[in-house]
């Protein structure tokens, strides 16, 4: 059975070589696709590296967290497809809603990325403490790792984004 953490990966850098096509016949909205195409392209990058390196393996939070950025891509992928009509009136008339989508879609594959990132650094951790630990995982660990699963799948990215938001904000960070 395939890693499900890799097959996820490899359809995120697909999908970004895809992306990465497309910008080059867009017609409005240039600046937020390049911009997409740089965030998408870096990230994919660095998974594709974490990959060939064994650093994410069959996690199910990673494997969740990598999802849902995946959904995002092909969202941003649509995106930028849609930016290469050629029809001027429609062209007028939805290149505004458009670059807001485009914008949105950009925040969200931050957000995205920084759940994906909080799930490689947290299964980072326990493989860390498991070979610290001899190769077994201790009790209490165990149990780290079935709240850390639980933890990811809960957590949305818009609530990540708040609570950074809330701690950026607060008067102790003032």
């Amino acid at each position: 059975m395939a890693d499900p953490v890799a097959t996820v990966v490899e359809k995120i850098v697909k999908i970004g070589l895809k992306i990465k096509e497309a910008v080059n016949r867009v017609r409005h909205n240039e600046e937020d696709c390049r911009e997409i195409t740089r965030r998408v392209l870096r990230f994919s990058t660095i998974l594709s590296q974490l990959q060939q390196t064994g650093t994410v393996a069959d996690s199910p939070a990673m494997a969740g967290a990598l999802e849902d950025l995946e959904e995002t891509l092909q969202r941003a992928l649509e995106l930028v497809t849609a930016c290469q009509e050629r029809t001027t009136i429609r062209r007028v008339f939805a290149a505004g809603d458009l670059s807001k989508q485009l914008r949105r879609v950009q925040d969200d594959i931050l957000n995205k990325v920084m759940l994906a990132s909080f799930a490689i650094n947290a299964h980072t951790t326990i493989l860390l403490l498991t070979i610290q630990a001899g190769g077994q995982p201790p009790p209490r660990q165990q149990q780290a790792v079935q709240l850390f699963d639980a933890l990811v799948d809960v957590l949305k990215p818009e609530s990540l984004m708040l609570n950074h938001v809330y701690l950026l904000a607060s008067p102790s960070n003032c």
